[in-house]
């Protein structure tokens, strides 16, 4: 029957009286019990599901059985169909499957997954799943993987989703409503003083039932709790009163609020949530369920039909007078194809046309049949199998139509198995033995893989696995192994200070760059940076080849050992910083210059080595170390001795060891004793761990199962030095704060108090492959976060990279030596800060604009620019133009299927090949001051002329007919430009800064792309918007970035017209209209433009 919606608007009621139909018995229903029935919204079926585990779907009113399928062995808590399948949950397993049983998606024993309750469908992709062990998670179902995991106040029972909430019920009673993007509570109520029974969103209503205590017992409250959103209240009790003891609720229309309310004995009643009373609402209906009770209830699509299930295993139907029906937009269902049965042949009917006597039978000459089959090839070969994974490999194992995909090991080739060569006679093992063995290193620690779209890199979600305000560095470039130690040094607030402090005059310095890098992670405030200009630096530098610093192909990536190479990099990286700082001070073009190395005065301290020859000779030779490396006292045989971390540490820095040397006494080398003492103690006291082999690692496994306080290495020791050069320390494990420093005056480098501030360690588990990642557990002061905008406060962080995490202090010295080796440990002064200015007082001065410091490479170079006059000032606002040209020198790498989908697997990689500026006022308005050809240090594969205009020689400095420039020196007028508080005006400039490797504050940039931009609609490029605001035709034969930034001025300043006009939106519409007629290319001459 019909219904009329006009007549639901004007009555406020249904008016549907339903009777009951059809009663089915579900697959081993009567075995356990059904636990849930629910209507699918995409086709004509209803869904049901049993305490054993057994789904089984009917389809239309009379019930007939569609599919049923063994989903789990545990009771399915709740079951959802969804567009392309049907999802069901346990307390710890999930299952996405198709609607004929196939497995899509099957996540068990995870060990976020634990007493799941509830799920909401909340996306396309998106799953909610509520758990009584206070977590909400959400689950991504295109990739099989946990995006999010929020603690809760209480156990979640119960999740809805309304039109601006996500309703979450929990066991105490308590509603909530969480911001569907943020997933914060924005309100929250009591509803019911003892826990909850059921929860329904109708309309702007949220309406509960549940339990209260009645004389110390718990009591089904006989009426329902309605609460208004609109209004932000709730409603009394007594206006909606049941006639029945409520256990379950479910909506009925939009058009007319009101909810079914069931009873555990099988009564229902419709209730109307506004209070009318109609002979609909006053009647009190019961599902004959006999001794059965209750357990669930929907209501179909249509309105038209009612499901109950009971604990006996029954679905019951419920309909409206009439013909009914569950879906009024349901999709066809695909049924199973009907088996024809053939009709009966005889072989032996000489009169049948497939009778054996008519068909001839030949034989060969030697009366062989053609069907015999040598014995030779009836006989068993075995073959060669392929070398089998590890079997922990499969708990990354994702499902997707009953095909399972697993992702390649690092240690494997694309599309090449090897053959297993070793035992092939031995028979090979069952794969999966051990069930769901998983990775033992926690999530936050792993490597994180980067999934590249074809928009690039710039567009991965990098602030998804960082929720803090500092800045994590990118792992997509090469040698970008050492993002740990930059994070290291840049949170030690002299080395921060002292090399943005740096400014020299050398093309290629290392310090330079550090300061610059710092300077972007001091602007970044949650966003991610990377550190392309300083690795290109430090892989120009000399020595860091045929030291081993350079990762040069992937295949010394996937061997490489990381922990030992972070360590060597520390070391020279400590000592090219001071050699450069010390031999290299600030160019004049800084203001206010200070001219010390801060790295020896923080790292430096005196060691005196005595060396003492077979022939009696004596010398002494002062030194001065920067960091120190842990010797470790092996016993011999298998037995361990304890040791304490501060007698380690003593016998690292005062070795007594025996050496062949040259003596000046003997004139030949001869052995010789060497013993080192030391003799100041270092503000910053660096060790490098040497974990290198076996034994050491044993070593530290013993030592730290007798720790005290969560690990062997202690967290605060005093260093004192006796008269007699002995060292002596003292270990406090428990707090950092532990313990007074007996630091003074009279002897400031005798006793010192030392803190452990950063630890640096390799992840890998020595069973998979690859080369594993470092990551580092930084103690971040007071100081960083107010820089930051935060409250000032003492905090542990770890930095895997981009992946930025608190932690808690007692983790900081744990070390799990099956996949996490110690690296590097650093120990700071007590108050060592206050002796240092931290202060950042260079900055670049106007004279990099007015002349060229660094001078260019080419010296035929035409002018191409007018540099800023002497009268010429930019003052804070001020407009100017740019754009920059790039260059390819790593191309992409990538990964064609065999479905013809195409999968990045490295981006290439863009070096900046020219960068023009342009004036934004004045009589020279759009004529250039900055137009720099950058000098490439690395190989170019490809210059891509047609859209950089850039052609092969014009970087080369023998060649070049351009003005050639460093990329130091361009860079520079960059800095100065941003620190002048100018605003960049440009088409795509997120990408140039991006390859610049310059970050620049939202508020400084005005991004044509984006000015001239529609939401949820395609970018328009700058040649499109050129010819449609402008009239003009550029970019006709090759790209000019000086014609680029003047042009992206000009728009600018006529988007300002637009807007005063109050035009820009019309405009904007107009715009997308003709792009659309004209196919966004531009006509020709001869046509009618817009």
């Amino acid at each position: 029957m019909p219904i009329d919606a006009c007549e639901l608007l004007r009555t406020g009621t249904t008016c549907m009286e339903y009777e009951e139909y059809k009663s089915v018995e579900c697959y081993r229903g009567r075995e356990f019990g059904i636990s849930s029935v629910v209507f699918d919204y995409q086709e004509e079926l209803l869904w049901s599901s049993t305490h054993g585990g057994h789904v089984t779907s009917f389809w239309g009113t009379e019930l007939n059985k569609y599919t049923a399928f063994q989903a789990h062995n545990a009771s399915v808590r709740q079951l959802q169909p969804t567009l392309h399948g049907v999802i069901t949950i346990t307390d710890r397993e999930l299952r996405y499957a198709t609607r004929t049983g196939l497995p899509m998606l099957q996540m068990g024993n995870v060990p976020a997954l634990e007493e799941m309750q509830a799920l909401l469908y909340h996306s396309e992709n998106a799953l909610l799943i509520g758990c009584l062990n206070k977590k909400l998670i959400t689950v991504d179902l295109a990739f099989g993987n946990i995006t999010g995991e929020m603690v809760t106040r209480s156990g979640i029972c119960l999740l809805k989703a309304s039109d601006q909430y996500i309703c979450c019920g929990d066991v105490g009673g308590q509603v909530s409503f969480l911001d569907p993007m943020s997933l914060k509570i924005e309100h929250s109520y009591s509803a019911h003083t003892a826990g909850l029974c059921d929860m329904e969103v109708v309309g702007h209503y949220i309406v509960t039932c549940g339990f209260s205590q009645q004389f110390g017992q718990l009591c089904v409250d006989d009426h329902i709790q309605v609460f208004d959103v609109r209004a932000n209240r709730l409603l009394a009790p007594s206006a909606v009163t049941c006639g029945i003891q409520p256990m379950l609720l479910k909506g009925l229309t939009a058009f007319a609020p009101e909810v079914l309310a069931v009873s555990e004995s099988g009564e229902f009643q419709v209730v109307n949530l506004r209070g009318l009373v109609t002979p609909t609402t006053m009647c009190v209906h019961h599902v004959g369920v006999d001794e059965a009770v209750v357990c669930t209830v929907d209501v179909s699509p249509s309105q038209q039909c009612l499901a109950f299930g009971d604990s006996a295993g029954v679905v019951h139907l419920w309909k409206a007078e009439g013909d009914a029906v569950l879906n009024h937009n349901a999709l066809p269902s695909i049924f199973a194809d009907g088996v024809e049965s053939a009709p009966y042949l005889s072989l032996d009917d000489d009169a049948s046309s497939v009778s054996l006597a008519a068909i001839p039978m030949s034989c060969c000459s030697n009366g062989r049949l053609l069907s015999d089959w040598p014995v030779a090839n009836s006989k068993f070969k075995r073959r060669r199998n392929p070398r089998s994974l590890d079997p922990r490999l499969f708990s990354q194992m994702k499902v997707s139509q009953s095909v399972g995909f697993l992702p390649r090991p690092p240690n494997m080739k694309h599309n090449q198995v090897p053959y297993d060569l070793v035992g092939e006679d031995e028979p090979e093992s069952p794969m999966m033995r051990e069930e769901n063995v998983l990775s033992s290193i926690p999530k936050k620690y792993r490597q994180v893989e980067m999934k590249y779209s074809k928009l690039g890199v710039e567009y991965f979600d990098f602030a998804y696995y960082n929720d803090t305000e500092f800045a994590g560095l990118e792992i997509h470039i090469p040698n970008a192994y050492c993002n740990c130690m930059l994070q290291v040094l840049y949170f030690l607030e002299p080395i921060r200070c002292g090399v943005q402090n740096h400014l020299c005059a050398r093309d290629v310095c290392l310090a330079c760059e550090l300061g610059f890098l710092f300077r972007m992670l001091d602007r970044a405030k949650g966003r991610n940076c990377q550190a392309t200009n300083f690795l290109r630096a430090f892989r120009t530098l000399k020595d860091v080849g045929p030291l081993g610093l350079l990762i040069s192909c992937e295949e010394e990536e996937l061997s490489a050992n990381l922990g030992k190479l972070i360590q060597k990099w520390n070391r020279f990286v400590l000592q090219q910083l001071n050699q450069e700082m010390q031999q290299y001070p600030s160019i004049p073009l800084a203001e206010n210059t200070p001219c010390d190395s801060m790295i020896e005065q923080l790292f430096g301290c005196q060691v005196k080595t005595h060396t003492c020859c077979q022939c009696g000779s004596k010398t002494e030779r002062t030194s001065t170390e920067l960091l120190f490396s842990l010797c470790y006292p092996h016993t011999a045989g298998s037995s361990q001795k304890r040791c304490s971390f501060g007698s380690v540490l003593e016998y690292s820095i005062c070795k007594h060891q025996q050496t062949h040397a040259w003596c000046d006494n003997c004139g030949k080398y001869m052995s010789t004793t060497q013993q080192k003492a030391l003799c100041t103690l270092p503000n910053v006291l660096s060790l490098n761990c040497q974990v290198d082999n076996e034994q050491d690692r044993e070593f530290w496994k013993f030592q730290q199962t007798g720790g005290e306080g969560g690990g062997w290495v202690p967290l605060s020791m005093e260093v004192t030095i006796s008269d007699d050069k002995a060292l002596n320390i003292v270990e406090y494990r428990l707090n950092a704060c532990t313990g007074s420093s007996k630091h003074s005056a009279a002897s400031p480098q005798k006793t010192a108090m030392y803190d452990l501030q950063m630890v640096v360690g390799y992840v890998k588990e020595h069973w998979m492959g690859g080369s594993g990642n470092l990551i580092a557990r930084i103690r971040v002061g007071s100081a960083n976060h107010v820089r930051k905008g935060q409250e000032p406060k003492t905090q542990w962080y770890l930095f895997n990279d981009f992946v930025i995490s608190p932690i808690e202090e007692s983790s900081a010295t744990v070390f799990p030596l099956e996949w996490l080796t110690p690296c590097i440990l650093i120990y700071v002064q007590r108050g060592c800060e206050q002796h240092f200015d931290t202060t950042i007082t260079v900055k670049c001065a106007e004279a990099v604009l007015i002349a060229e410091t660094h001078g260019p490479r080419s010296v035929h170079s035409p002018a191409t620019f007018a540099p800023l006059g002497i009268t010429e000032h930019l003052e804070k606002g001020d407009l100017v133009g740019i754009d920059a040209e790039f260059v390819t020198v790593n191309q992409e790498e990538a990964e064609v299927k065999c479905d013809g989908t195409h999968t990045t697997l490295k981006p290439s990689q863009m070096s900046v090949a020219r960068i023009t500026v342009v004036r934004g006022k004045g009589p020279l308005e759009g004529t250039p001051f900055i137009d720099d050809y950058i000098e490439s240090s690395e190989q170019v594969v490809d210059y891509l002329t047609e859209f950089s205009g850039i052609n092969p020689g014009d970087l080369d400095v023998a060649v070049s007919s351009k003005h050639l420039t460093t990329l130091k020196a361009t860079y520079l007028k960059l800095l100065y430009l941003l620190e002048v508080g100018v605003k960049f005006v440009g088409h795509g400039l997120k990408k140039d800064f991006r390859v610049i490797n310059i970050l620049i504050p939202p508020e400084n940039v005005l991004d044509t792309v984006e000015l001239f931009y529609l939401p949820k609609h395609r970018l328009i490029s700058l040649r499109f918007l050129a010819w449609y605001f402008l009239g003009i035709r550029i970019q006709e034969d090759t790209h000019d970035s000086s014609e680029d930034a003047r042009t992206a001025l000009q728009l600018y300043h006529r988007y300002q017209e637009l807007e005063s006009e109050k035009k820009l939106t019309e405009s904007l519409h107009r715009l997308y209209e003709t792009g659309r007629n004209y196919n966004w290319v531009i006509p020709d001459k001869g046509e009618v433009s817009h």
